[in-house]
């Protein structure tokens, strides 16, 4: 009894809100039987994330392998050891990283992008620029950058409010 009552209380309640959504003409869409939902994309920030995270925990070469999934720069060892080392020079000259953002993102078309982040380390932070190309519908860093080019953030602001 208790099963047929529960039953008829759903039904009514689905009826219910097809009834209320009329009309806006908004109707319930059910997945087939069998079909799984899409893969979400991982974007640049759910890439870069991870990478930033294991920086703040010194974890260099880590931070790098997490990055190199999607990136053609892990392609060559040699790149890589230049890429940790140069990495690690800047953490020992502007000292550890406490946190990290995003300051400007720019978009070429639809496939390319440039993500520019701040590591906010303890004496002065630097500038990370990631160039991302978006193949078979997934981000791929395919250069990346770091400097202490701060100066440079605040002149190409400043021509953005000219503009």
């Amino acid at each position: 009894m208790k099963a047929s009552f529960v039953s008829i209380f759903l039904f009514a309640g689905a009826s219910l809100l097809v009834a209320q959504s009329e009309p806006s003409k908004k109707r319930l869409v059910f997945p087939e039987a069998g079909t799984a939902p899409a893969r979400a994309v991982a974007g640049p920030s759910e890439i870069l994330k991870p990478f930033f995270d294991l920086l703040k925990m010194d974890k260099i070469s880590e931070a790098y392998e997490s990055l190199g999934k999607s990136s053609v720069i892990a392609s060559k060892a040699e790149n890589l050891q230049q890429l940790e080392a140069r990495t690690r020079d800047a953490i020992d000259n502007f000292g550890p990283i406490a946190g990290f953002e995003r300051v400007d993102s720019l978009a070429v078309g639809e496939s390319l992008l440039r993500e520019t982040y701040l590591s906010l380390n303890a004496d002065l932070p630097l500038r990370w620029r990631f160039y991302f190309y978006r193949v078979d519908g997934q981000w791929r860093v395919v250069d990346l950058r770091v400097d202490d080019g701060i100066v440079e953030l605040f002149e190409e602001a400043a021509r953005q409010k000219r503009k």
